[in-house]
């Protein structure tokens, strides 16, 4: 016998079940007599083995199917949460250091919410926001292949720590005695 018929097994779930759909039609109208009946066994034998067979292999891959997808969403989701998790942690270790930061640190975040600026240029090291960059309530907003001055490094507040930022407001300084920006340090 030729394995050929083997080939059947690369085919889709919505190929077999088709075909299982296809094959339990002719099924049936030779069982009401629509069609001639048959006394080969390949027809008596065969056809509901051929039915059972292609539609099990298609509802096995429809399943395997369904699987990948519902563990794609899941792990989707999953991570969703992650991220939110980090994101409130991150905010809750922003407010748990406000009453520690330094003046200049405080006049920093003051100056940027009373010009309603989420973004600076600073020194290269962040100047006086160097210590909330290494705790990433600051960020950098420097690409690869660009050139910056040595005062031109470019610096934004987060998204997520701008928001506790505004509803904060009132912890922050909004007047300045002098002009200059809080950020820089002004050694060289």
């Amino acid at each position: 016998m030729d394995s050929g018929w083997l080939e059947i097994l690369k085919a889709s779930a919505w190929q077999l079940l088709g075909l299982s759909v296809a094959l339990s039609v002719f099924w049936l109208l030779l069982r009401a007599e629509i069609l001639p009946p048959s006394g080969s066994p390949f027809v008596v034998y065969g056809l509901p083995l051929a039915i059972l067979t292609t539609a099990g292999l298609g509802l096995a891959s429809l399943f395997e199917q369904v699987t990948k997808w519902a563990m794609a969403a899941l792990k989707k989701r999953r991570e969703a949460r992650e991220h939110d998790q980090r994101i409130a942690e991150h905010q809750r270790k922003f407010v748990e250091h406000i009453p520690f930061m330094t003046k200049n640190e405080l006049a920093i975040y003051g100056y940027l919410l009373t010009n309603s600026r989420k973004s600076f240029t600073a020194e290269m090291d962040g100047g006086h926001a160097a210590s909330l960059y290494k705790r990433r309530f600051i960020q950098t907003d420097a690409q690869n292949g660009h050139s910056y001055g040595l005062y031109e490094f470019p610096f934004s507040v987060p998204d997520h720590i701008w928001t506790v930022l505004e509803e904060k407001r009132d912890q922050f300084p909004s007047e300045f005695q002098d002009q200059k920006l809080p950020w820089f340090r002004r050694r060289f």
